[in-house]
């Protein structure tokens, strides 16, 4: 005999949080393929219909899930004109370190600029430190579009390895059997400087990639308008 409806837990009432959540809570157990509307409605125990009283579509759901994720981005304190380059990299991998607790949704931003409210304060802390630190105003706004690209990527290819379950020594060593089978005779320079492109760790290359940008940004002429 089947329990009585009066016996069941009561289901919490939906919620755009509690669709917002729900889509996280998939997404970390299943990737972010496994975030489809009917998946996500299932974890709460209702239609899929329902759903679209919170969120448009698939895509919608997705950039509130991204937006909800920034939420999770330490901004720091104002900018301070003495500090503001290591305020900037404190808040691009504390950016990139909130994706990586989500291993996935970094493919939403990609060719889909994010503008909701998490993702905005972000981009405009990150505007303002830049004019702190005496960036032209064109030059900053070109930035924080390469800058988020490569923190995408970066987050991006972390999310790969956590899918097909690959550690950093494992991904190093594939590289140096790959590179093994060629004939290094005819390839001195990798050779030779095999131990050092398989040094360091994610977090060293990622600050080694951050600290190329803005030395770059601050050695380049502003763009024309």
């Amino acid at each position: 005999m089947s329990p009585s409806t009066r016996d069941r837990p009561a289901k919490s009432p939906l919620s755009r949080d509690a669709v917002i959540t729900a889509g996280l809570k998939v997404l970390r157990e299943e990737g972010i393929e496994g975030v489809t509307m009917r998946r996500v409605a299932s974890e709460l125990d209702t239609g899929a219909a329902s759903l679209y009283v919170y969120v448009s579509n698939r895509q919608d759901l997705l950039n509130q899930m991204f937006d909800a994720v920034t939420a999770e981005v330490d901004l720091g304190d104002e900018p301070d004109p003495q500090r503001w380059r290591e305020q900037l990299v404190a808040v691009l991998t504390s950016a990139r370190d909130a994706m990586d607790r989500y291993p996935g949704i970094a493919r939403v931003p990609l060719a889909n600029v994010p503008t909701g409210p998490n993702a905005s304060r972000a981009a405009d802390r990150m505007l303002g430190l830049l004019r702190a630190g005496g960036v032209d105003d064109r030059s900053a706004a070109w930035f924080l579009d390469v800058v988020s690209l490569y923190l995408n990527a970066a987050s991006f290819e972390t999310s790969i390895y956590v899918e097909q379950g690959r550690e950093h020594d494992e991904v190093d060593e594939q590289i140096r059997e790959g590179f093994e089978q060629l004939d290094l005779d005819e390839l001195p320079n990798i050779r030779s400087m095999m131990p050092l492109l398989l040094s360091g760790d994610g977090d060293e290359r990622f600050a080694f990639g951050l600290q190329l940008m803005i030395d770059g940004l601050l050695n380049t002429e502003p763009p024309k308008i």
